[in-house]
């Protein structure tokens, strides 16, 4: 079943008088599950996932989710809180927040969403025992977790993670990619993941390659 759908999508930047299409053109729809889209830097793949996601408006064409277009038909602001979830490659906590107050901050702007899986991902992710603790305190593995926990916890349709094990070692960046994926399916959301690193394919459901800003079906 469809989750999402590109329409002649072109993602244009300008650098001084030249123009550079990071995104060409791409006419696609995509089935529910786990889609991993691998392709060099600069071959336009996180640009993509930010178009997709909410992020960098098309230059042409639509971004097209439940039938009606994300940057016209849709406050980007609730679509953020409720239907779409984040994890970066940077974590993003807020160093002020502790664990527990970053996982829940999504649900202070979402009150009326299904939270009750939070004290079951907790656990899953291995992080109940560090609550109290904040960032600065923590490995990047541990990190990532509590910032996978934050995009899961309000149960959105769709996560986007951009190269989630990128500033990981190869040990707990494989922990924190089985966590990713298995609560995904666990709860049946649907994940788009940008990566560099060809190993992770064997966790997709669908495999994209991006090449100077064209998509490929594997």
């Amino acid at each position: 079943m469809s989750i999402l759908k590109l329409e002649g999508v072109t993602k244009t930047f300008k650098m001084g008088s030249n123009r550079n299409d990071a995104v060409h053109n791409i006419t696609w729809e995509f089935d529910e599950g786990l889609n991993f889209i691998y392709g060099k830097s600069g071959s336009g793949k996180t640009t993509l996932l930010h178009t997709m996601a909410g992020f960098e408006k098309p230059t042409k064409g639509k971004v097209i989710y439940e039938g009606k277009s994300v940057y016209d038909d849709f406050d980007m602001s609730k679509l953020h809180c409720h239907d779409f979830g984040f994890v970066f490659q940077t974590y993003n906590l807020i160093p002020e927040f502790n664990v527990k107050d970053n996982i829940m901050l999504p649900m202070k702007f979402d009150k009326n969403k299904d939270h009750s899986i939070y004290d079951e991902i907790i656990k899953i992710l291995g992080i109940d025992d560090k609550l109290r603790r904040y960032p600065s305190t923590l490995s990047g593995g541990e990190q990532q977790r509590v910032a996978i926990a934050r995009a899961i916890v309000n149960r959105p349709k769709i996560i986007f993670a951009d190269e989630p094990t990128g500033n990981l070692d190869e040990n707990n960046g494989r922990i924190v990619i089985e966590f990713l994926t298995e609560l995904c399916r666990k709860y049946s959301l649907s994940l788009f993941l940008v990566t560099h690193d060809m190993d992770l394919l064997k966790y997709a459901d669908f495999i994209y390659q991006m090449k100077d800003g064209v998509l490929e079906k594997e």
